[in-house]
């Protein structure tokens, strides 16, 4: 584009000087030679860098030299309001921006602005006029707009370190792999035909290069590393050539020989030709991005392939945190389902063993078990019942209103006496509202758990259980007439899958004794975990 625009700005004022009526501007005057000499100039610059990345970066210094020149000699020989100097001095600027930053941009401005003048005092001393009033003036205007242009080169170079999206990929799917997913993004955002991740374990120099070519993808094992320094940033390269391009801290252009950034071996594995190669690091994995047949590609790419390399690292570490996300849920899933049928069903058959052995001495003293037995087969079916809403719960997920609950306890203590041979008292004092499935369950889970473990460990005759209930917390009281529980080792006296389940549910269980008895308090969020 820079090339174009010093074209179109030549043919322009070549066009005007030739139509000028002004002796000065006759096809046999200075001005006239001058400005077709950097016609043709534009011309051949922009033949030769039309479509080659290196010769447009080795060639930007020289010319801005003669752009700077050119705008001198037009300050000499064209004057008042047919004068292009505005024009050249914007033009001149903008291109040091564009190509190297807002310093460039500041020492061309000031070389600029000091040409300007000089050359207005030297006018003026050859013309009767007095146009060094002219000048000063304009040299003023000149000044002003080179502090706006580099105020907002600084500005626009700050924002787009600090306020540049780190990651433009679309969040990434976990039945997809995230090299795949991240090499087709990143070449749909440079439109490069070709694309080449490697990648690796951190510390390890084997790898495996995933190979977009011809619309089909590849993968192949690389027995070393493709890049000579693992820290290198972003930089073109042509391997027919030999040579590569990459930008400093200061953002200055380093030209290098391929060999010396390249593992010739990797590349031509890889049959890499020219294209731009882009580091990518992870925490634990990392890294090259090769793209190649890229359209237009110039050094514009190597600021643009920072911003890809942000986006494909943020993408794979997405799909990690995503994945470990996921397995987490999973395990903490089984879990709970190990628990809910560790307190449900394990106790409920060790109930039913305890009934049985019960049975087995009634048996020799030749008393009638049917009534025993027919209980007992009415108590497994309401078992039955009780895990097929479990079943049915963990499906849909619905809510149950508190009343329901309170319900649904007192008949679960019912049977809880009967199978366990105990003393079990339920009473409630809840208001209208509605709560989770969740809560639901783990409130039932609770009761089993902690009239079994009254019986089978503390030698309860009685347990009086107490459910009550705020807008934020369920509440669960256990008091039982047994002994002390026997301590453990991690959790005390507290019953351990008590103290499991209430932290898991997000709740807080306390435990006291007093009086011969034992009481043990438990509160459940209703909305979220308790702080």
């Amino acid at each position: 584009m820079i090339a174009i625009g010093r074209y179109m700005l030549a043919s322009l004022l070549l066009f005007a000087l030739w139509f000028d009526a002004s002796p000065a501007f006759t096809p046999l005057g200075g001005p006239f030679a001058v400005n077709s000499s950097y016609v043709i100039f534009a011309l051949i610059i922009l033949v030769i860098t039309w479509n080659n990345w290196w010769l447009d970066a080795r060639l930007a210094g020289p010319t801005h030299a003669v752009d700077i020149l050119v705008f001198t000699t037009l300050v000499f020989s064209t004057q008042g309001f047919d004068s292009p100097y505005f024009t050249f001095f914007m033009f001149v600027l903008l291109s040091a921006a564009i190509r190297w930053g807002w310093r460039a941009t500041a020492l061309t401005a000031v070389l600029l602005v000091t040409l300007y003048l000089l050359a207005g005092m030297v006018v003026s001393e050859q013309s009767t006029q007095g146009v060094l009033h002219d000048f000063v003036d304009r040299t003023g205007h000149l000044v002003i707009l080179s502090l706006i242009l580099i105020w907002f080169g600084v500005n626009q170079w700050r924002a787009g370190i600090y306020s540049r999206e780190t990651s433009s990929f679309t969040d990434p799917s976990l039945d997809e792999s995230p090299i795949e997913t991240s090499l087709r993004a990143a070449m749909e955002r440079l439109q490069a035909g070709v694309g080449i991740l490697v990648w690796r374990d951190q510390g390890r120099a084997d790898a495996e290069a995933f190979v977009a070519r011809n619309g089909t993808l590849s993968i192949i094992r690389l027995a070393g590393r493709t890049l000579q320094n693992a820290g290198a940033t972003p930089f073109l390269y042509d391997l027919v050539k030999d040579r590569t391009l990459a930008r400093d801290e200061q953002r200055n252009l380093c030209p290098a020989p391929a060999s010396k950034l390249l593992q010739q071996k990797s590349a031509a594995a890889l049959k890499l030709s020219e294209g731009i190669a882009i580091p990518i690091r992870t925490g634990a994995r990392g890294g090259e991005l090769f793209l190649e047949s890229i359209p237009n590609l110039s050094t514009d790419h190597i600021d643009l392939a920072s911003e890809v390399a942000a986006d494909v690292s943020g993408h794979v570490e997405r799909h990690a945190y995503f994945r470990a996300v996921e397995e987490s849920a999973e395990a903490r899933s089984r879990l709970a389902l190990a628990r809910d049928l560790h307190d449900s069903v394990v106790q409920f058959l060790a109930g039913a063993a305890f009934r049985l052995e019960a049975l087995r001495r009634d048996l020799v003293s030749g008393r009638d078990l049917e009534p025993e037995l027919n209980h007992l087969k009415q108590l497994m079916l309401q078992e039955q019942g009780e895990l097929r809403s479990f079943i049915a719960a963990l499906r849909s997920a619905p809510q149950i209103g508190l009343d329901e609950l309170a319900k649904d306890l007192r008949s679960l203590a019912e049977r809880l006496a009967t199978q366990w041979d105990v003393l079990c008292e339920f009473t409630s004092q809840t208001s209208d509202m509605m709560v989770p499935s969740r809560l639901h369950l783990d409130a039932q889970h609770l009761v089993r758990e902690a009239v079994a473990n009254a019986v089978r460990h503390a030698g309860a005759k009685s347990v009086t259980i107490r459910l009550r209930s705020d807008p934020e917390r369920l509440r669960l009281d256990f008091i039982n007439d047994g002994t002390r529980y026997p301590k453990s080792p991690l959790t005390g006296e507290m019953p351990r899958s008590l103290s499991e389940r209430v932290k898991l549910a997000g709740g807080a269980l306390e435990l006291s004794r007093g009086m011969g008895v034992t009481k043990i308090s438990v509160s459940l969020p209703i909305g979220g975990r308790l702080q």
